[in-house]
C-alpha cells in the first residue's frame, strides 16, 4: 500500500508547474476578465492567487495588465454595439422573415457619462454624498443642491429677460 506522502507526491507530479498555471491564469483572465474562472481553469484557488498578488509586485502588474486588456476589449465591443446597434430577428409564424437593427440609448449614455463626465454627467447620476461637477471639482450633496438652485435661478432669469 502506498504511503500518503507518496500519493501526494504523485498527484503533485501530474500538476503543471506553477509557471504554467500562472500563465494559464493570466491568459484566461485576459480573455474573460473573470478572476474566479481564470483561477478554476488554472487549477489554483483564487485565495492563493490573491495572496500571491499581495506579495509579488510583478504578478500584480501582470494581473492588472491582463484585466486592463479584458476591459479594453469589452469597452470596444460596447462602443461598437452603441454605435452600430445589434440585429434582432423579426419572426412571423415562427420563422425569421427579416431583421431590425436595435440601438440602446441607455448604453450610449452610460458610455458618454463614463468617457466624458464633464459634459454628460455634470450634476452626477448617483445618490451618493459627493457629486462631480466637472473633471476637477467634487461637491458635497449640500453644495451640489446649491449649485443646482443657482443654475435654475440663472435659467429663470434668462427666460424672464428673453
Amino acid at each position: 500500500m502506498a504511503q500518503p506522502n507518496a500519493k501526494r507526491a504523485r498527484a503533485k507530479a501530474k500538476l503543471p508547474s506553477i509557471a504554467v498555471r500562472k500563465a494559464c491564469f493570466l491568459e484566461v483572465l485576459r480573455q474573460t476578465g473573470i478572476v474566479s474562472r481564470a483561477a478554476r481553469e488554472a487549477g489554483v484557488p483564487s485565495s492563493t492567487l490573491y495572496a500571491h498578488r499581495a506579495r509579488n509586485k510583478g504578478f500584480a502588474a501582470d494581473w492588472d495588465a491582463a484585466m486592463a486588456q479584458a476591459l479594453d476589449e469589452l469597452e470596444a465591443v460596447l462602443l461598437e454595439r452603441a454605435r452600430d446597434g445589434t440585429e434582432k430577428p423579426v419572426l412571423f409564424q415562427g420563422k425569421v422573415v427579416s431583421s431590425v437593427r436595435s440601438y440602446s440609448d441607455a448604453l450610449a449614455m452610460f458610455l458618454l457619462k463614463a468617457k466624458r463626465p464633464e459634459v454628460y454627467d455634470r450634476i452626477g447620476g448617483g445618490s451618493g454624498a459627493m457629486v462631480t461637477v466637472s473633471a476637477y471639482e467634487v461637491l458635497s450633496e449640500e453644495d451640489a443642491r446649491g449649485e443646482v438652485r443657482k443654475r435654475l435661478d440663472r435659467l429663470a432669469e434668462h427666460e424672464d429677460g428673453a
